[in-house]
């Protein structure tokens, strides 16, 4: 439980409260305290009334009246008082024209201050001001803060053309080539700054163009970079080519001895630009492989603290021997052995690199160490330890038979395990049918209670069952059992199988598994279809039937390997592609998205500053005109007002949404768990006779939206909404009437739509003026 009591200071004075209660009737004598604090000298007693300031904006409080005071209160030296004014000019600069030229000239002012960090900070500021008028003031302080004498300033320089450039690119004028001479700068950052920016900028180019001279340079200076700089320019370099050999070997032999950077990024980096260079050449890159074994090993190991970076370094492990190179890892299987203090999912993973390296040099101590692993506490690890000795037997048949009996030794263990064998055997007799004498004890076992282990066992007994004598035993008592969907349909099938090599004991079990699923009303209407078209092909020619079930086509190679290989002939190393395991288009989405994306928010931000300035407008008439009607009010105060909304124009209708659409509390508690956060936002409370339940309730239904949940607790009212149009969409929607503040959190099956459904919600509030 919170304490009620008030928190005092060593000195015995309470801090000062700026998030209490509600302040808005006080931005007048705020005004006032600002403007007497401007010519004080005492930076602390500042401080303290710009945090006010601050702590007002935070709450959602208009304060831009004190725009000019606060553009007078950044004539300071003191850099925390400019981070909070800078925070606040920016903030209010882009809703007034007038008060954006004043917040530039504020900027400008500072970009020639003495103070270098100052200058850097002015200039980030004015490059965050995002409305095209801020372009023609901001290009020339960029340009000169490219030659300022300090390099924090030219770093922040350098990001600001990248800034520029996703405003409006047209602008920079050809800025690549004194971005080009930034590589030669002597601080290495502002080096690092460049080459991002020239990749931000050259994307469609495929990024920064390298010659040999500037490799040669950024090689001899490879050391004054601290590690993630040299990270950067390794990565960088992997996507050169060398001329010839000569030119490679040189660049590997430089880089040989970052294979022994403590840093993974380093390593990764150089192990990267090695596989680059020799892609093309097998026997070289073979060699490659052998050379960076050691270092990556040493690596993980060395990384047992940091379990993040050791998950990582065995996921390239894991890459390299996917790729056809396990035999390299093959003698130091036992630096993948499981420790107790590591977490599962490290376990897990060297669990499958085990699988991967096995051999028959290695496998007899292999496979007492995954029998340990199998009788372990965590289920997870015993059936990914049960699933490595199936791959194994699968990989190395001809020590396959070592596996299967020992996989047979752990039927009188736990039901899971069982389970999980069962599952195991089924792949290793599609692969190879000859071990079905070595699981006849545990497919006869009673221990089997998992559903897809259930469906591997029939599948089982009917592809063997001629040599499973409990075969049609089993079956049966699977007939009119509660089952999935699924197994009803593994059953069918393995029950005509064995009929077709065993027609006397199987023709009653036949029948009677015909009769169940035919004469059953609520059966799954496709497994009645299958019954049905068996029965009556038996009925009107067994034999035919009979040869068209015994054909049996034998398995090679399965499906999964093939696309696993041929994928991971696609993965780019030292990316998230290997962690992933999947090609980077799946999860990185292309440029032209955020350039939308960024489009769209521009547009919003356009419209959201002449909403703002409607609602002022309408305001001012309110005040001038007080006998007149606030706010629009109609006799129903849920009435929607006709009047039209200027320069307004809606993403999504009314009409957009579905009429009476229904979900269940545990269907929205589990969309709203699992989904990721969406759009917010945060705005006053205007109206107070509608902000209770019932009337927000009738609200939302208005606009299709339902309520499914809500609660009052100390002048807190939160209500969970939701509604359907392109996908579901649902809605955390409160009323602070402490702090006389609306927040609605959104979030939507498609990401895009969150925002379209919040910007849905917020105009409709508008509309009814709950909210400013």
């Amino acid at each position: 439980m919170r304490s009620n009591q008030p928190k005092v200071t060593e000195n015995g004075s309470k801090p000062s409260q700026y998030f209490e209660g509600n302040r808005k009737g006080e931005v007048n004598e705020l005004k006032i305290l600002v403007k007497n604090t401007i010519n004080e000298k005492d930076d602390k007693k500042k401080r303290e009334v710009v945090k006010k300031v601050i702590a007002y904006m935070t709450l959602g409080i208009d304060v831009s009246k004190l725009f000019p005071e606060m553009c007078m209160a950044s004539y300071t030296n003191d850099l925390v008082q400019k981070k909070m004014i800078y925070l606040y000019l920016t903030t209010y600069a882009e809703q007034n024209k007038d008060m954006a030229f004043m917040a530039i000239s504020t900027f400008q002012k500072d970009c020639k201050h003495n103070d270098p960090k100052i200058r850097g900070f002015a200039l980030r500021n004015l490059c965050s001001l995002s409305f095209s008028g801020a372009i023609e003031f901001l290009m020339p302080a960029i340009k000169e803060a490219l030659s300022d004498i300090d390099a924090y300033v030219r770093k922040t320089a350098i990001m600001g053309c990248v800034k520029v450039f996703y405003m409006q690119p047209e602008q920079l004028n050809n800025i690549e080539d004194q971005l080009y001479k930034m590589i030669s700068d002597n601080d290495p950052l502002v080096i690092i700054n460049a080459i991002h920016a020239l990749n931000e900028i050259l994307a469609q180019e495929g990024g920064m163009a390298l010659s040999k001279k500037m490799v040669d340079y950024l090689l001899g200076r490879l050391k004054e970079f601290n590690e993630w700089g040299q990270a950067t320019i390794l990565d960088e370099l992997s996507k050169y080519s060398p001329k010839d050999d000569k030119e490679m070997f040189n660049i590997m032999n430089l880089l040989e001895e970052r294979l022994k950077h403590s840093c993974s990024a380093i390593v990764l980096g150089v192990i990267k630009v090695f596989m680059n260079f020799t892609k093309n050449k097998p026997q070289i890159y073979e060699q490659v492989i052998t050379r960076v074994k050691l270092p990556l090993i040493t690596l993980a190991s060395i990384s047992e603290g940091n379990f993040e970076i050791m998950y990582t370094i065995l996921c390239h492990i894991k890459y390299i021997a996917s790729k056809g190179y396990n035999s390299v890892f093959a003698s130091d299987y036992k630096s993948f052995y499981c420790r107790v203090d590591e977490p599962t999912y490290i376990k897990l993973l060297k669990l499958e690199i085990l699988s991967l390296i096995a051999c028959d040099f290695n496998l007899g101590d292999m496979l007492n160490e995954l029998g340990e692993y199998v009788t372990d506490v965590d289920q997870e690890i015993s059936k990914k330890s049960i699933q490595a000795l199936g791959a194994i037997a699968i990989r190395l048949p001809d020590l396959a038979t070592a596996i299967v009996k020992q996989l047979s030794s752990f039927v009188t263990l736990q039901d899971y395990i069982t389970n999980e064998v069962i599952l195991a055997f089924k792949d290793v007799l599609r692969k190879d049918p000859k071990h079905i004498k070595d699981c006849l004890e545990i497919i006869q076992s009673d221990n089997i209670t998992d559903s897809n282990s259930k469906i591997a066992l029939i599948y089982i007994l009917g592809q063997y069952g001629n040599q499973i004598p409990l075969a049609p035993y089993i079956l049966e008592t699977y007939i009119g059992a509660q089952e999935s969907v699924e197994l009803k349909h593994t059953l069918l099938t393995s029950c005509l199988k064995v009929f077709f090599v065993r027609a006397p004991e199987m023709h009653q079990v036949l029948g009677k598994l015909f009769y169940a699923i035919i004469n059953n009303e609520n059966e799954d209407i496709d497994l009645k279809d299958r019954a049905a078209y068996y029965y009556r092909a038996l009925k009107s020619n067994p034999n035919e039937v009979k040869q068209l079930w015994q054909y049996n086509i034998k398995v090679d190679k399965f499906l999964e390997e093939t696309i696993i290989n041929k994928e991971a002939l696609l993965f780019e190393f030292n990316s998230l592609s290997v962690i992933y395991e999947k090609n980077v288009n799946k999860f990185i989405k292309p440029i032209e998205y955020f350039n939308n994306l960024r489009s769209k928010e521009l547009q919003d931000l356009n419209q959201e500053q002449s909403q703002t300035q409607t609602t002022q407008e309408q305001t001012s008439d309110v005040i001038e005109n007080p006998q007149s009607q606030p706010y629009g009010q109609t006799n129903d105060l849920l009435e929607i007002s006709d009047q039209p909304q200027q320069q307004q124009q809606l993403s999504l209708s009314v009409d957009s949404f579905i009429v009476n659409f229904a979900i269940d509390a545990d269907h929205f508690e589990n969309m709203w768990t699992n989904l990721n956060d969406g759009a917010t936002f945060t705005r006053m409370l205007v109206r107070n006779d509608i902000a209770n339940e019932t009337s927000i309730e009738q609200l939302f239904k208005q606009y299709r939206l339902y309520n499914i949940a809500a609660g009052e607790e100390e002048n807190i009212l939160k209500m969970y909404f939701y509604g359907s149009h392109q996908c579901q969409v649902f809605f955390e929607f409160e009323i602070n009437k402490n702090l006389s503040t609306v927040i609605l959190n959104t979030r939507s099956e498609i990401e895009d739509q969150a925002y379209l459904a919040s910007k849905y919600v917020e105009d409709f509030l508008r509309q009814v003026h709950l909210i400013e």
